[in-house]
C-alpha cells in the first residue's frame, strides 16, 4: 500500500520534468526581432582587455594619435568614420570622410607615418598612393582629365603613364 503514493509522486515528478525539458528546448530558438530598432550615437569606442582604445567609430573623430600623444591635423582636417589602433594605442589606419571637401579615405599607417592612401573625391577622381622609405613611392590615379602612374625609386622619379 505504501508504494502507491510513491509511484504517483514519481509519475507526477516525471511529467513535470518532461514538461520543463520540452519548454526549455522549444524556447532556446527564440529570435528577437531588432529590425525596427535604431541605435543613434555620435561615437563608439572599443577597448581591449587592458583599456587601450583599439577602434573608434564616430563623427568628428579625435585628433591623430602617435606615440601616445594626440596631435592637431590642421585646419579643415576634421574626419568622421572608423579609426584603428594597435595594442599600444598607436593610430594605424582608418576609413573616413573629411568634413571639408567630402573626400573619402582608406589609410594604412606604420608606427611612424602613413604608408597607404586610397582616396576618392566627390567629383569622381580617385587615387592610390603607397610610400616606402628612402623616397620610394607609387602614385596611381584617375580623373575626368586623365590617368597617371608615377613611380619613385630611391627619390628618382619615373612617370610611367600620363594621359590628359
Amino acid at each position: 500500500m505504501k508504494t502507491n503514493p510513491l509511484k504517483i509522486l514519481l509519475f507526477a515528478n516525471l511529467i513535470v520534468t518532461l514538461g520543463l525539458v520540452v519548454y526549455i528546448v522549444k524556447n532556446q530558438h527564440i529570435e528577437i526581432d531588432f529590425s525596427n530598432e535604431v541605435l543613434k550615437v555620435r561615437g563608439l569606442v572599443v577597448t581591449d582587455s587592458t583599456g587601450v582604445e583599439r577602434v573608434i567609430i564616430g563623427t568628428h573623430l579625435p585628433p591623430a594619435q602617435s606615440f601616445g600623444y594626440r596631435f592637431y591635423r590642421g585646419d579643415n582636417s576634421g574626419v568622421s568614420g572608423v579609426m584603428l589602433y594597435d595594442h599600444e594605442g598607436q593610430e594605424r589606419g582608418g576609413y573616413v570622410t573629411d568634413d571639408s571637401y567630402g573626400n573619402i579615405f582608406l589609410t594604412l599607417d606604420s608606427k611612424i607615418s602613413q604608408r597607404v592612401l586610397f582616396m576618392a573625391e566627390p567629383q569622381g577622381a580617385s587615387m592610390l598612393k603607397m610610400w616606402g622609405k628612402n623616397g620610394n613611392h607609387i602614385n596611381l590615379g584617375t580623373s575626368d582629365d586623365g590617368t597617371w602612374l608615377d613611380v619613385s625609386d630611391n627619390g628618382e622619379n619615373q612617370s610611367l603613364i600620363e594621359s590628359k
